[in-house]
């Protein structure tokens, strides 16, 4: 089972320490009875957060916190699957309209959804500010979409140039800090979206500068920068570390592959080379190029030897992200009410396999996929627990429909919903988990009802029952083994 790493006292340094008290108040009518929270960013590479404060909307909208904040930064007002981004100052004091989600968007339930607030800010305008930049930005490439093609004509760049020259006039001497470091790495960002050399750019807005954490405008256009860096890992100079770094990955040797870097012009900085491989290690953990021991062990490497402590915050979020939900990772525990009302937890079941589906309502699909789960509960309901968990359905619903089509697993209406979706990950429903006795993930998501998933039943069949033969339900063709391995 793999080792989850916690540093706490990083996560605590980085995110409770207080000045100034910040007002943010306003309205969100379209979503009364929820619950509203406001978190802080841990940072803005894996884009974990933490939880400030919360609070349920009242019946006429209106919500209202009070916080202590230390320094300029990126927070997020979530509603259920709705985000709405703010930047807060110290002692500032702001008042939001959150609209309600156009109207294709509020049915992606599974999925979320980003608004962009009225925003009423008693001092400095900073979001203002950061949006007319942005607002100007997108225009200008929208504008000149004609020079996109299979690569960027460069007679772009005139044009860009001058767009630079007119929002440095306009912003770069400005009072606020903030600002003016958002515009320099958001300029960095359009130099490399208009295919500017990379030499340049680098020279320009990221040579003898401390990365700048806090910012997402620097955190874009380091990503952008350094984009799948360890995919390729064929920088642009003479000296090409392909095999060198390949290996280093493969071996699991992080002081060869830390070595082999040094060659490019662009890493000269070490902090900036951390950070690359922070970020791009989390990028490869989440494309499952390596095996994940691999990547948790070059993240734990950076986190004891990084300069900067938000660096080893960022190699200790994406740790954790990858680890969640990864096989051998304890599967996260929730209640739900079955079709009469009783209240149970799912680790009651403890010492059974376990396979969840997670829906959101009964539609075409999900009955189709729910008949063949009703052929798998009768050759394997013995070895294996079967639950159907609705995030919205009533139990009335639930009980008439298993009853309708005699489904004869376990039916249940998930007692907090958007904790589920969150903890499950769940991005389209249905969504499908695999779990062993110890309900340790098998593997996440899971195969839909079908041949695939059987195979991995009969596997865990055959354990319990090594002298029995078993007759497959739904003929699965030929898988290669490490399609079933956990």
């Amino acid at each position: 089972m793999l080792k989850r790493i916690l540093i706490p006292f990083l996560v605590l340094f980085a995110c409770f320490q207080s000045e100034a008290e910040t007002t943010i108040q306003g309205n969100a009518f379209y979503y009364k009875g929820k619950i509203i929270e406001l978190r802080k960013y841990l940072d803005l590479f894996t884009f974990e957060s933490l939880v400030i404060d919360r609070a349920t909307i009242p019946t006429d909208g209106n919500f209202k916190f009070k916080v202590n904040v230390k320094e300029t930064g990126l927070y997020i007002i979530k509603i259920e699957k709705v985000h709405a981004h703010i930047y807060l100052e110290p002692g500032n004091d702001y008042t939001l309209v959150i609209n309600e989600p156009i109207e294709e968007e509020r049915f992606n339930p599974a999925k979320d959804v980003f608004v962009l607030p009225e925003i009423y800010e008693s001092e400095s305008k900073l979001n203002y500010h950061i949006t007319e930049i942005e607002k100007v930005i997108n225009q200008f490439l929208i504008d000149n979409s004609g020079y996109y093609g299979r690569s960027v004509n460069r007679a772009i760049r005139p044009l860009a140039d001058s767009l630079t020259t007119l929002l440095d006039a306009q912003y770069g001497d400005h009072s606020n800090a903030f600002l003016r470091e958002h515009l320099h790495y958001r300029l960095a960002m359009l130099q490399l979206q208009i295919n500017q050399s990379k030499p340049k750019v680098y020279e320009t807005y990221f040579e003898g500068r401390k990365p700048a954490y806090n910012h997402l405008s620097f955190a874009n256009a380091f990503n952008l920068f350094y984009k799948e860096y360890l995919n390729y890992l064929n920088p642009k100079v003479e000296h090409r570390f392909l095999d060198s770094a390949t290996s280093a990955l493969e071996h699991n040797n992080f002081n060869d592959l830390y070595q082999c870097l040094d060659v490019d012009p662009f890493l000269k900085d070490k902090r900036h080379k951390e950070l690359m491989l922070a970020s791009q290690l989390y990028e490869l953990g989440r494309e499952q190029r390596y095996p994940l021991n691999t990547i948790v062990s070059m993240l734990d490497s950076i986190i004891m030897r990084a300069e900067d402590n938000p660096c080893k915050i960022i190699a200790a979020n994406a740790e954790q992200a990858l680890l969640k939900l990864a096989p051998g990772s304890e599967a996260p525990d929730f209640e739900f009410s079955d079709v009469s009302g009783n209240i149970y937890r799912l680790s009651e079941y403890r010492g059974r396999y376990i396979y969840i589906q997670i829906f959101d309502r009964f539609d075409a699909e999900t009955l189709k996929e729910m008949s063949l789960m009703k052929v798998l509960k009768d050759g394997y309901g013995s070895d294996i627990a079967m639950f159907s968990i609705s995030t919205t359905e009533s139990r009335r619903s639930l009980r008439n429909f298993s009853n309708k089509y005699k489904f004869d697993w376990y039916f249940g209406k998930a007692m907090a919903p958007e904790d589920l979706t969150t903890d499950y990950e769940i991005r389209a429903f249905p969504s499908y988990f695999y779990l062993n006795k110890e309900m340790e993930i098998i593997v996440s998501p899971a195969p839909s009802p079908g041949s695939r998933i059987e195979k991995m039943f009969a596997k865990a069949w055959n354990q319990e029952h090594p002298n029995k033969t078993l007759l497959f339900k739904l003929q699965p063709p030929e898988v290669d083994d490490e399609e079933t391995e956990p």
